[in-house]
């Protein structure tokens, strides 16, 4: 106790000092590093394709796009800790139409989804984050003004609903009022219709998915919903029915930046193609894992950010001695065991299936129990992130090689560092470098680990951010 006592005073009055002096000369604090608490996603700082000096080219795409697609219980959500929806689903088809044209030599092209609230999709494309906006994007014509914009892949129509034995017409509910959302596309399409029609508000922070579901329970209650949306839910909600339609339908597009035409050429191609993933086939795949409340955030069963929230206490705990986002814990959870530990005396065991030997080796002694199999697995990645930011390293592929060495260890790494230089590669870069010699030398296993694991990341810290800026919306 003495010595503790002894070495927090001498750090004490050896650090606060140089602390006093820092902010006294206004210096700036230090940069955080990489998956550290509260950090972004290096992603979400990077440049648009065209800002970066790199045009889109269709004969050669670049191994990573980034979609901003909007967070929501039909167009992309989180469950059982991967990620699902109508957006999600189709674009996860030009995903796979770009790889299918991509030789088998070169590691994958992997689209890199970014969900964002939907008012935020275009000021975020315009400035530069992302390549892609997806989020059942109606077209109109001012859109042209501010991004390039795809031709349809789908044409939407909004209709009347309500329950089954309720006559849905624009004539029998003149005087009865329409439930809608503050931010509803319907009530724009509504304004341009001759319709006398009473609207009114839904409660604060309700989307058009849990009106669904209040409707459900609720023969007094009627809303103007997507075909879309109502056929994803309809199996959900079994109430329900559609009725009379408004006559103007809605074609749905992608929009990217207005300096990157080829993009939107390649995302046509794709709409056109026979591997086009449809709607109708995107709501086939979606509807299976819908969360049934309609809420992204929680759920009556143990899902959405579901599993993680299980583990969520071990694993910001784990997190926050070695400063590390719990998130990116969370991800590489997800990938190892998808959040069910299998426990092994040996070889790889836990929740992230450690190695007893390595666990030893960061001083963790029951690498079997939750608590130590998260902490061996947090202060290993801290070591490897010390590691990589020693070598001068950038931070996006400190992640990326921090990833790589949990999976295959620090030294297999090293060796494909090594190989890549002496190919003319380099060694300091994944993506293309020591990825290409990864895919040629190890398997694509481990390709597809990092491209994994860095999705699930990515995916958890925007979707996080996303609810906490929603949760300090409702305070206000």
């Amino acid at each position: 106790m003495r010595r503790a006592l002894l070495l927090f005073l001498c750090s004490f009055f050896l650090l606060a000092p140089a602390a006093l002096w820092a902010k006294k000369e206004g210096r700036t604090p230090a940069k955080k590093p990489v998956a550290a608490a509260e950090s972004h996603h290096p992603a979400m700082a990077a440049l648009t394709l065209p800002q970066e000096g790199e045009p889109y080219d269709p004969q050669n795409p670049p191994a990573r796009l980034r979609v901003l697609v909007a967070l929501g219980p039909s167009t992309y959500f989180i469950k059982d800790g991967k990620p699902h929806g109508l957006e999600f689903a189709m674009l996860q088809g030009f995903e796979s139409e770009l790889n299918r044209r991509r030789p088998k030599s070169r590691p994958p092209i992997r689209l890199q989804f970014i969900p964002v609230d939907a008012g935020e999709l275009i000021p975020a494309l315009r400035e530069g984050r992302g390549d892609i906006a997806a989020g059942m994007i109606p077209f109109s014509e001012s859109l042209k003004s501010l991004v390039g914009v795809t031709e349809p892949y789908a044409s939407d129509e909004w209709c009347l609903l309500g329950q089954r034995e309720q006559a849905l017409s624009f004539a029998t509910l003149a005087e009865l009022p329409l439930m809608l959302t503050s931010g509803s596309y319907a009530r724009r399409l509504l304004s341009q219709q001759d319709k006398q029609l009473v609207l009114d508000e839904a409660p604060i922070g309700h989307n058009a998915e849990m009106l669904l579901r209040d409707i459900n329970t609720n023969p007094e209650q009627q809303t103007l919903s997507s075909r879309a949306v109502y056929k994803l839910w309809a199996s959900t909600y079994g109430k329900l029915k559609l009725g009379e339609c408004l006559s103007a339908r809605s074609p749905l597009v992608w929009l990217v930046d207005q300096a990157n035409p080829a993009l939107a050429n390649d995302l046509n191609n794709y709409i056109a193609s026979r591997q086009f993933t449809s709607l109708d086939k995107a709501i086939e795949l979606t509807r299976r894992h819908l969360i049934v409340d309609g809420k992204v955030e929680r759920s009556d069963k143990v899902t959405s950010m579901d599993k993680l929230a299980i583990f969520s206490p071990i694993f910001q705990a784990a997190a926050a001695a070695n400063n590390l986002d719990w998130l990116l814990l969370a991800a590489i959870g997800q990938k190892e065991s998808k959040l069910s530990p299998v426990i092994r005396q040996n070889g790889p065991t836990g929740v992230m299936q450690v190695n007893p030997s390595t666990a030893r080796a960061m001083g963790v002694r029951d690498p079997h129990s939750n608590e130590g199999n998260i902490s061996a697995a947090a202060i290993y990645l801290n070591y490897l992130r010390k590691m990589y930011s020693r070598e001068g390293i950038s931070e996006e592929n400190q992640l990326y090689f921090m990833i790589a060495a949990y999976n295959a260890g620090e030294g297999r790494l090293a060796q494909l560092r090594r190989i890549a230089k002496s190919k003319g590669l380099n060694p300091n870069i994944w993506v293309g470098h020591v990825e290409q010699v990864a895919l040629t030398s190890v398997s694509r296993g481990m390709v597809d680990y990092v491209s994994t694991v860095n999705r699930y990341y990515l995916a958890y810290q925007a979707a996080e951010k996303a609810r906490a800026r929603q949760k300090k919306s409702d305070v206000k």
